[in-house]
């Protein structure tokens, strides 16, 4: 495992210029009443580190000031913009390459965080990004299954029974289950199938949570962690073993219109 603010220049200068870096992407923002604002940068952080125990891979600092409007009215959230963020991301893409890296796999932790992934993806196309670059952009994308084999209760969202119970294995000294008194309080968007609105999800969340987190527990935070770990560090190996995003990048770029 290799954690680049841990490393020296010197090492980030000896290592093995084909293996994967991997930037963490989480989030500042309310929780429930029950779990810590930085949940999603401590969860997703935590799992790409154990993973590139098991394959390796360079893991870049989490990146926690992401894209998080919609919790804006409750006290704590930390949220920067759209713009910046991408161009947040572009700059560290250009980095990461001018250090002679190739290959860049973002983990995303946050919903919030998903769209600009998307258009990241394709910006940097537009942007001439010498660098092939992957996401994870949905959160909890590689372990639903795992998710629907544990889970009691639902939906299976934001601050859930779920989430909770990661927090209750990685870190249960932060989280706050007395705090939560019944299922949460949740309203209705307009509801019009293929249409959305700017006002869905504060619509929908009233209280900064969803679910029942009363029915987590450790043991099913233990389990999914673990099998989320054992799903990403396959992704590390895919991309250190692909070659079609790298060639494919170069031919795109050669054949460019100047």
């Amino acid at each position: 495992m290799v954690e680049w603010d841990r490393a020296t220049a010197e090492d980030i200068r000896s290592l093995d210029k084909n293996l994967p870096v991997v930037l963490p992407l989480g989030s500042i923002e309310v929780h429930g009443p029950h779990l810590p604002l930085g949940t999603d940068t401590r969860i997703i952080h935590e799992v790409a580190l154990k993973a590139s125990e098991i394959e390796e891979a360079i893991v870049l600092p989490p990146l926690a000031y992401c894209y998080a409007p919609e919790n804006k009215h409750f006290p704590g959230t930390i949220s920067i913009s759209a713009e910046i963020l991408l161009r947040l991301l572009e700059e560290i893409c250009s980095e990461v390459s001018r250090n002679g890296f190739r290959k860049l796999i973002i983990l995303n932790g946050h919903g919030g965080n998903r769209r600009i992934l998307r258009l990241l993806l394709r910006d940097a196309l537009d942007k001439g990004l010498n660098i092939a670059l992957y996401a994870v952009t949905e959160p909890w994308s590689l372990i639903r299954e795992d998710i629907e084999k544990v889970r009691e209760t639902s939906p299976v969202e934001h601050a859930c029974e779920i989430e909770t119970s990661f927090m209750l294995y990685l870190n249960p000294g932060n989280v706050r289950l007395g705090r939560v008194k019944g299922e949460a309080r949740t309203g209705a968007p307009l509801g019009i199938e293929g249409l959305e609105t700017n006002t869905d999800w504060i619509s929908y969340a009233l209280e900064g949570y969803v679910g029942d987190p009363r029915k987590a527990s450790e043991w099913k935070g233990r389990k999914l962690i673990e099998k989320w770990i054992e799903k990403t560090a396959r992704i590390y190996k895919i991309v250190k073993e692909d070659r079609t995003v790298l060639e494919t990048l170069s031919r795109y770029m050669a054949s460019r219109a100047p």
